[in-house]
């Protein structure tokens, strides 16, 4: 009996509104065919925000930015831990100063990576013209 209610249970919580809300799932509202559009097969489509470019120097551009955006992102979170280990010292001198070393060696990352960002970008227009 107890099995029986339960799956009398999951029937009209689960299956019942699913079955309901097909059709406005599904598309199949007002009645009308879907519109095909004129696609071609194995034509990448545009303008979809996908990346795109096939050409090499783009991609390598690409994957040093994003290395480098990265790295400055994962900095500037120990320099966030860094901070928060400094406020909560409690009065600790050792801790304050290893905290306080933590968040001097972390903007000094930032720094180098801002200017392997800018050398990186002047490197690759002064080569490569793009």
């Amino acid at each position: 009996m107890n099995t029986a209610k339960t799956l009398k249970s999951i029937v009209n919580r689960l299956l019942l509104p699913i079955l309901v809300l097909a059709p406005v799932i599904s598309g199949a509202q007002n009645g009308q065919p879907p519109v095909r559009d004129n696609r071609q097969v194995g034509v990448i489509p545009t303008g979809t925000g996908a990346f795109e470019s096939t050409n090499l120097i783009s991609t390598i551009s690409t994957v040093i930015r994003w290395a480098l955006g990265f790295i400055g992102i994962v900095i500037f979170v120990i320099f966030l831990l860094a901070g928060f280990e400094y406020a909560t010292a409690g009065g600790d001198s050792a801790k304050a100063q290893a905290a306080t070393s933590r968040m001097i060696n972390a903007v000094i990352g930032l720094i180098i990576i801002f200017f392997a960002f800018v050398a990186s970008n002047a490197v690759l227009a002064f080569v490569f013209q793009a």
